[in-house]
């Protein structure tokens, strides 16, 4: 396993599904082997899940007005795919990858869109789901909050996206100590 070999299976090709599987056995193997150094990237991705969850309430009472009315879906299985940063959030918070079905069109509706949108847990979400914001969704988050709420709306993203920085430092920290360059 090398950092080379993952850095160059990046979700975007015609083979995502297996690029996906080999960033999880490469990560996986990480924390494996390699528990031991990993406590400090746990309790960094324990908080971006908290907060995800703060995040979830305030866009859950957005979505479910605007969502449900689009004619348009912006989520399609192109963006399903878990990239190799979530991959490692994922095994950091021992939660398992969605399992994707292999071979579906890239421009259809993603596979996890339910009814009632998403069929997976805001927080264990590919990243680019959680900040993807269309047009008429944005419209309704200004337009049913005061400045203050959009504010603190917009310091959460932040917060959420520096730590998530800072998890990937420290798994990259790991990584350098214990594969040789």
């Amino acid at each position: 396993m090398t950092k080379e070999r993952v850095s160059k299976n990046i979700p975007g090709t015609d083979n995502r599904y297996e690029t996906v599987h080999n960033c999880q056995e490469d990560i996986a193997a990480v924390f494996r082997y390699h528990e031991d150094r990993l406590a400090a990237l746990r309790d960094i991705a324990a908080g971006i899940s908290a907060e995800m969850k703060d995040l979830s309430a305030f866009i859950e009472q957005h979505t479910a007005v605007v969502c449900p009315e689009c004619r348009s879906v912006c989520c399609i299985n192109l963006h399903s795919y878990h990239t190799f940063d979530d991959i490692v959030y994922l095994y950091a918070r021992e939660e398992k990858i969605p399992r994707h079905t292999a071979g579906l069109v890239d421009s259809d509706p993603c596979q996890f869109l339910g009814k009632t949108g998403c069929s997976i847990q805001r927080d264990l979400r590919p990243y680019r789901c959680n900040w993807y914001f269309c047009t008429p969704l944005l419209d309704h988050i200004v337009e049913h909050n005061s400045c203050r709420h959009y504010r603190c709306f917009i310091n959460l993203l932040e917060r959420i996206t520096g730590k998530r920085q800072k998890m990937m430092e420290e798994y990259a920290s790991v990584l350098s100590a214990v594969v040789p360059e």
